[in-house]
């Protein structure tokens, strides 16, 4: 495919330069190097040229000299991607969206924000709490990834099973076309039968459609109290009828996570403190958001009088900040802790239905006997989106790259057959590509690359990605 683009020459430098100034050019070495790559382990590809612009009409005119040159774009958040959907897998330029990183408005009357592409998801979570609202969705990379990402990957976050993901917040969006034309969409509304289907189409769409410049996005009322449980079970059987049990009795709490024993001891390696029943089978993270500490207390008596039913340990209970931070803290400091103390080769994200956990969970032991293939298991319990870990540890590198891909096959296989997806929340990228087929029909593909034709005829956008 990249027999369709020609090198970037100097004279395209020099293009950019006169469009966002010379200083928002990069080429050297270092900087190549950070562009690189996401999170995504074991994928690099390294752009010919980084570009920062600043507005939406500066990218306008990069579009347009793109289009007409025919030169890649890879549009780029805060690169905490996980599908490799930020890596330039064609070289060409890399266009970061990382200057443009204001709050516009935040409104209260109408409980909207209005922000940048590259505003930092955190950032808005901390302004909306000043006025008492709350940007719920919560990916673990929330630190450092940008909202324009997150809408790009219509991203989830361990708060989905009571407040949805990025999908259900975003009200308006601004985006520039490959054609460098600009259209929006939406605004701060609720309903919208008029023009919602283009930001559903660009929700997602992986960079591949447009380049999302602004976007209106619905807030809610901040919640007056939570509270965590700790929940350790020996084993991880009875986790699927627990949780079954708990929304039985008509509560949703906001967060139900998983994490097993080896998710566990990584943790407690990196992070250097003793993480309390470290050594049962698996933990369930529950969180609770109601309006008062009354309310929270009779729903976690309900909650924890079901798991002890159901075989667990003991249920520990955190309400003070500072536990709360804590608990919240090991949970986004998984990743970099396989990373590091396990030697992570891929982090996937199988989604199934809720009431297929333990089949998926017991499945991937099995997979991991057979090929001989540590793995490790934690996510988001509460909406069947299960992050499984294939890890290196002490096996030879040659060993663990030969098993990796009938792994990845084996796990995607099972995900289908348990009426699940090959993506719940990280998205497709480059790295999913391969594996598409298993869970979505040919006629949908192509669909999906008629609509690519039509936004981006010269296949310049964020080339290589889902299709």
């Amino acid at each position: 495919e990249d027999k369709m683009y020609r090198k970037i020459e100097n004279k395209d430098i020099q293009r950019l330069g006169d469009i966002v100034g010379k200083d928002f050019v990069l080429t050297d070495e270092v900087a190549k190097q950070t562009y690189s790559h996401d999170e995504t382990p074991d994928l690099k590809a390294e752009p010919e040229v980084i570009v920062k612009p600043a507005d939406s009409k500066q990218i306008s005119e990069i579009m347009q000299l793109a289009t007409a040159e025919k030169l890649p774009i890879t549009p780029r958040g805060g690169g905490t991607g996980l599908s490799g959907g930020a890596v330039p897998v064609m070289g060409g330029i890399v266009l970061t969206t990382e200057r443009m990183n204001k709050l516009l408005d935040l409104d209260k009357f109408n409980s909207m924000a209005v922000v940048e592409a590259g505003l930092i998801n955190a950032n808005l979570q901390t302004e909306a709490e000043k006025s008492g609202l709350f940007y719920p969705v919560n990916p673990a990379s929330m630190d450092t990834c940008t909202l324009g990402g997150n809408v790009a990957e219509a991203a989830g976050g361990a708060n989905a099973v009571r407040y949805g993901t990025t999908r259900n917040y975003v009200t308006g969006l601004e985006v520039v076309l490959p054609d460098g034309a600009e259209t929006k969409a939406g605004g701060k509304i609720l309903k919208n039968a008029t023009d919602n289907d283009l930001v559903h189409l660009i929700l997602g769409s992986e960079g591949t459609l447009a380049v999302i410049t602004r976007i209106i996005m619905r807030l809610v009322p901040k919640p007056g109290h939570t509270v965590m449980l700790i929940i350790p079970f020996d084993e991880v059987e009875p986790i699927s009828e627990t949780v079954q049990a708990i929304f039985a009795k008509r509560i949703t709490p906001t967060m139900v996570e998983l994490m097993d024993r080896k998710t566990l001891k990584a943790c407690e390696k990196f992070l250097g403190e003793t993480i309390q029943y470290s050594d049962a089978g698996c933990q369930l993270i529950i969180r609770l958001d109601s309006d008062s500490a009354d309310e929270n207390t009779k729903l976690y008596e309900i909650i924890g009088e079901i798991c002890l039913e159901h075989g667990a340990e003991d249920v520990l209970v955190a309400e003070d900040n500072t536990s709360l931070e804590r608990i919240w803290k090991m949970r986004r400091s998984i990743h970099e802790s396989l990373v590091k103390e396990a030697g992570l080769l891929a982090d996937e994200d199988v989604v199934v239905p809720r009431s297929k956990i333990t089949e998926l969970l017991r499945g991937v032991e099995n997979i991991s006997q057979k090929l001989e293939l540590p793995s490790c298991a934690f996510g988001h319990l509460g909406d069947g989106n299960i992050h499984v870990n294939f890890l290196k540890e002490d096996l030879e590198e040659q060993k663990a790259r030969a098993a990796l891909k009938p792994a990845l096959e084996e796990l995607f296989k099972l995900a289908a057959s348990l009426g699940g997806k090959v993506s719940g929340e990280h998205g497709v990228g480059c790295f999913k590509k391969p594996y598409m087929h298993l869970t979505t029909d040919k006629r949908y593909l192509q669909l999906r690359q008629q609509i690519k034709n039509t936004f981006d005829p010269a296949n310049i956008l964020n080339p290589g990605k889902i299709i």
